[in-house]
C-alpha cells in the first residue's frame, strides 16, 4: 500500500489551483445570477467615469481584471456601481477599459433597493468592446 504525501510546493499548486477555480467559477456564476435577476430590474442611463487594469500574477502565469465604475440616478438621487471582467491578454483588458471610459451606458437597478445595479451586455447599443 503506498501512502502519498504532498510536498510544501505541492500544497501551494492545488490551494493555487483550487482558489483560481473557484475565483473563476464563482465569478461567472455571480455573472449569470446577476443577469438573471437584473433582467427584471429598470433601465436607466450612467455614465462610465473611471477604469482600470490589475495584473494577478499566478506560478503558470498570469491574467488581468479590467474594472470600470460607472455613475447613474435614479429618481433625482446618484448611484455609483463597478463591472469586473477577466482578460488574459493585458491589451484586450486595457482596450476594454479604454474604449468603455467616459461613455454613456445603460445601467438596471432594482426599483426597491437602487443602489443595487447591474450593467448587462445586451442593454449596451454596441455590446462590450472586444
Amino acid at each position: 500500500m503506498a501512502i502519498y504525501s504532498l510536498a510544501g510546493d505541492d500544497v501551494f499548486t492545488v490551494v493555487f489551483v483550487a482558489a483560481l477555480a473557484l475565483f473563476l467559477i464563482r465569478s461567472l456564476a455571480w455573472n449569470s445570477i446577476k443577469r438573471l435577476f437584473a433582467g427584471g430590474w429598470a433601465t436607466s442611463q450612467g455614465t462610465v467615469e473611471f477604469g482600470n487594469v490589475e495584473e494577478h500574477r499566478t506560478r503558470y502565469g498570469r491574467y488581468y481584471v479590467a474594472r470600470i465604475d460607472y455613475s447613474y440616478s435614479v429618481s433625482g438621487e446618484y448611484y455609483s456601481g463597478f463591472l469586473e471582467r477577466l482578460f488574459f491578454r493585458e491589451s484586450s483588458a486595457d482596450r476594454f477599459v479604454g474604449s468603455m471610459k467616459g461613455q454613456m451606458v445603460f445601467v438596471r437597478s432594482n426599483s426597491n433597493h437602487p443602489d443595487r445595479s447591474a450593467l448587462l451586455k445586451q442593454d449596451q447599443p454596441r455590446g462590450w468592446p472586444a
